[in-house]
C-alpha cells in the first residue's frame, strides 16, 4: 500500500522566527522529519514530498533529490488551513495514494515505530478513516488554566486540587496524522464549513496513545527542550 508523507515547512513563525531552519547539533530542525519519513521508506511504499516557501528548504531539497513544491503565498499565510496545503500538494502529485502522512516540519522528534503501529492499524481495520496520536495532558489540565491576562487573575470554579480528581484529558502532539484521501478528498472538494475538530480527516479517527516525548517547536523554550531530548543540549 502506497503512502504519500508530506512534508510542510512554513518560513514564518510568530513564536520563533525561522523555526524550521534552526539547528539542533548539526541539521536543521525540518531535517529530521525528512530523515523519519526517508526512513519510513525502508518499510513501506512511501515517497516524501516537501511544501515550503522557504528558499533554503527548496535548495535542500534540490541538492538531496527530494521532491519539493514551493508553496503559493496565499498558502503560507498566518490565515493559511493545513488542509489547504495538504489538498494543494496532493493534487499537484497527479497520482494517488492509499495514504495520506502529514508531517509536521517543525517536530524533530520523530519514532519511526509509531508510524508503522499506525499504519498497521488502519491495514487492519477498514472501518477507520485516520489515526492521530494523542498525549495525556496530566497537569496541563483544562481544568487547572485560566485565560490569559497579566493583570488580576480571573476567579474559576473549584473542580479539584488533585490531578487524580480530574477527568483525563488527551491533545494532539504532532507526531501522527496518517489518513485514507478518500474522505478527505470528498470533504475538500464539497466545499463544506468545519463543524468539528479533525472532521476533514476522516468519521471515525483513531487517538494512537503513547508516552513518548514529542517536541512541537512553536518558541525559545520548544527548542532547547528538543535539543534535549535529541542529545544536542
Amino acid at each position: 500500500m502506497s503512502v504519500l508523507s508530506i512534508v510542510t515547512v512554513r518560513k514564518g513563525s510568530k513564536g520563533l522566527k525561522d523555526k524550521c531552519i534552526h539547528h539542533i547539533g548539526d541539521k536543521m530542525v525540518f531535517q529530521y522529519t525528512l530523515e523519519y519519513s526517508l526512513k519510513i521508506a525502508r518499510h513501506i511504499d512511501n515517497t516524501t514530498l516537501v511544501t515550503s516557501d522557504s528558499t533554503i528548504v527548496g535548495d535542500f531539497c534540490k541538492a538531496w533529490h527530494i521532491p519539493f513544491i514551493k508553496r503559493a503565498p496565499e498558502l503560507c499565510s498566518e490565515k493559511a488551513e493545513i488542509e489547504d496545503v495538504i489538498y494543494d500538494a496532493y493534487k499537484r502529485t497527479q497520482r494517488e495514494f492509499d495514504y495520506i502522512s502529514l508531517l509536521y516540519g517543525n517536530v524533530p522528534t520523530r519514532y519511526p515505530l509509531r508510524f508503522i503501529e499506525a499504519y498497521n492499524f488502519l491495514e487492519h481495520n477498514k472501518d477507520y478513516d485516520c489515526v492521530l496520536s494523542m498525549q495525556k495532558t496530566g497537569k496541563f489540565n483544562p481544568s487547572w488554566m485560566f485565560d490569559y491576562t497579566d493583570k488580576t487573575l480571573p476567579k474559576k470554579k473549584h473542580e479539584s486540587a488533585r490531578r487524580q480528581g480530574l477527568q483525563e484529558k488527551m491533545i494532539h502532539d504532532g507526531h501522527t496524522i496518517l489518513f485514507r484521501p478518500k474522505h478527505f478528498l470528498e470533504f475538500m472538494e464539497s466545499k463544506k464549513e468545519k463543524e468539528y475538530m479533525y472532521e476533514y480527516l476522516g468519521r471515525k479517527i483513531k487517538p494512537h496513545i503513547y508516552e513518548n516525548i514529542v517536541v512541537d517547536i512553536d518558541d525559545y523554550n520548544d527548542l532547547v527542550i528538543a535539543k534535549a531530548v535529541i542529545g544536542c543540549g
